[in-house]
C-alpha cells in the first residue's frame, strides 16, 4: 500500500480492481488515510460505491487499450451536429453506427467475465454505453472507468425519431403534443418553475427505472449463484452418497475378514492343542520304550 493514499488514487485502484476484493480493499484505504490523520479523505473513500457487475465489466473495458471506447465521443458528437442540422439521412447511418459500436462494446465487455452474459447485464451494458454515446458526461465518466452502476445514468437523452419523405428527405423531428394553454397567461417564474418540476419528475422516473433495472441484474445474478450452489450441493450429494455405500462395503468386508480371523483364529489353537496332545504321546511313547529297554538289560 503507497506511503499517502488520498481519493483519486483510491478510487482508481478499487475501480480497476475484482469485485470480490472491492469491500475490503476500500476498508484497507479507508483506514490507512486515517492512519495518515486524513478523516474526511477516509470519510470519501467508504463511500465510494462497489460497482455492479455490469459497471464493473464497463470499468475494465474502459482500461483495456484495444477497446472501441475511443470511438463513443466521437460518434456522440457528430450524433448531436447531425440532430442540430435536422440531417435525418446521416442521423439514421450515424444511428446504425451507433447501435454497431454498443453491440461491439458489450461484446468486448464481456471478455472480462469468465461466465456467459445474462440477458439482464446485457440490457445494462447496452443502456450505458447508449447513453455515453448521447452524453458527453456519461462518456467522460465511463473513459475514467469509476461507473457503479446503471442507475447513475438517469439523464438518458433521447434522441427523437426521425421520419422520410418519399423523397428521402427530413422532416423536423416528432414532437409530444403541448398542454392546452391555460386562460390566464404563466409568467415567466412560473413556467421556469413548472419546467424544473417536470424535469424533476423525469429524473425520479429514470432513477426509479434505474432501479428496477439494477435490481433485476442482481436477481439474475443471484439466481445464477443460487443455481450454480444447488449444482455444487447436488454433486456434494451424490460424492457423500458414493462414500457411504463404498463404506457400507468397506464394513461387510471387514466383518467379513473379522470372521475369517476368528475361525482361523480357532483352527490354530486347535492345531495347538492338537500339536501338544502328539506331543505329550511322543513323550510317552518314549518313556515306555526306554522302559522296555530297560527291562531288557536286566534279563
Amino acid at each position: 500500500m503507497p506511503d499517502t493514499v488520498d481519493l483519486d488514487s483510491a478510487a482508481e485502484q478499487l475501480y480497476a480492481g475484482t469485485r470480490e476484493e472491492f469491500t475490503a480493499r476500500r476498508k484497507e484505504l479507508a483506514k490507512a488515510a486515517r492512519a495518515q490523520g486524513d478523516q474526511k479523505t477516509a470519510a470519501a473513500i467508504d463511500k465510494l460505491a462497489k460497482p455492479t457487475t455490469s459497471a464493473w465489466l464497463a470499468n475494465q473495458l474502459a482500461r483495456d487499450p484495444d477497446a472501441d471506447l475511443g470511438q463513443v465521443a466521437e460518434l456522440g458528437d457528430a450524433l448531436r451536429e447531425a440532430h442540430a442540422a435536422l440531417a435525418g439521412a446521416e442521423l439514421r447511418t450515424l444511428s446504425q453506427k451507433r447501435t454497431a459500436l454498443v453491440a461491439t462494446l458489450v461484446k468486448q465487455a464481456g471478455r472480462f467475465q469468465d461466465a456467459p452474459l445474462t440477458e439482464a447485464i446485457v440490457r445494462e451494458l447496452e443502456e450505458i454505453f447508449t447513453t455515453a454515446v448521447a452524453d458527453p458526461e456519461v462518456a467522460r465518466v465511463l473513459l475514467a472507468g469509476r461507473l457503479t452502476s446503471a442507475k447513475e445514468l438517469a439523464a438518458v437523452a433521447a434522441w427523437p425519431d426521425i421520419t422520410a419523405s418519399s423523397s428521402g428527405a427530413a422532416t423536423a423531428p416528432v414532437s409530444r403534443p403541448r398542454p392546452a394553454k391555460p386562460k390566464k397567461e404563466r409568467s415567466a417564474r412560473e413556467e421556469a418553475e413548472h419546467a424544473a418540476k417536470v424535469e424533476a419528475a423525469r429524473e425520479e422516473l429514470e432513477r426509479a427505472r434505474g432501479a428496477v433495472k439494477e435490481a433485476e441484474a442482481d436477481r439474475a445474478e443471484e439466481e445464477r449463484i443460487l443455481a450454480e450452489a444447488q449444482r455444487l450441493a447436488d454433486e456434494a450429494t451424490d460424492a457423500v452418497r458414493r462414500v457411504y455405500e463404498e463404506l457400507d462395503a468397506a464394513e461387510a468386508h471387514e466383518k467379513e475378514a473379522r470372521r475369517r480371523v476368528g475361525s482361523a483364529s480357532r483352527s490354530v489353537k486347535d492345531a495347538e492343542r492338537r500339536a501338544s496332545q502328539a506331543w505329550r504321546s511322543v513323550q510317552q511313547a518314549e518313556r515306555a520304550l526306554d522302559e522296555l529297554g530297560g527291562k531288557q538289560n536286566g534279563k
